[in-house]
């Protein structure tokens, strides 16, 4: 057992990347019309471009991130507003923060089930082509790949030491 996992109590990342998946194919389906195709991701490799971010504390603390270049960013404001996009602007910057919002809500719906293990932060949108996001280095790491009609994003998930 990961050193993240013995200090997370009554629910390890295994369980937290298990409740990820429901969250994302639910938030996908329901909200945006699309079946995602979740492959777990090797490289942690994340697209630029945009990047809605979204901080969780409490039993378990860390952040959920989505990953996409701009086009998929208005792919998907597309499908959750019924509007067109073709370029990154606030309305979809507010989309993308809307979106990363539903996912840590599913993930806390589904992996809190004895128990409420994280309060949710409000999201934060980052965009351009000159930055990186970096863990915390006692932390544990997932990504997960999402492709979702001709649409391909990353999901971080990462979960430090509480």
């Amino acid at each position: 057992m990961s050193t993240v996992a013995a200090n997370m109590g009554n629910v390890t990342m295994p369980e937290l990347e298990s409740s990820l998946e429901k969250a994302v194919a639910e938030v996908f389906s329901t909200m945006l019309n699309l079946q995602p195709i979740i492959v777990p991701c090797t490289d942690n490799v994340l697209p630029l471009g945009v990047s809605a971010i979204v901080g969780f504390g409490g039993k378990v603390s860390g952040f959920l991130a989505l990953h996409m270049s701009p086009e998929d960013s208005c792919f998907l404001a597309s499908g959750l507003l019924g509007m067109s996009f073709s370029e990154l602007d606030e309305i979809v910057s507010d989309a993308m923060g809307e979106i990363v919002n539903m996912l840590a809500g599913g993930l806390k719906k589904f992996a809190s089930q004895k128990e409420e293990l994280f309060k949710i932060s409000i999201p934060s949108v980052i965009s351009g082509n000159d930055y990186s996001t970096h863990a915390p280095k006692d932390s544990e790491q997932r990504v997960l790949q999402v492709q979702a009609g001709h649409c391909s994003l990353a999901v971080q998930l990462v979960v430090e030491q509480v």
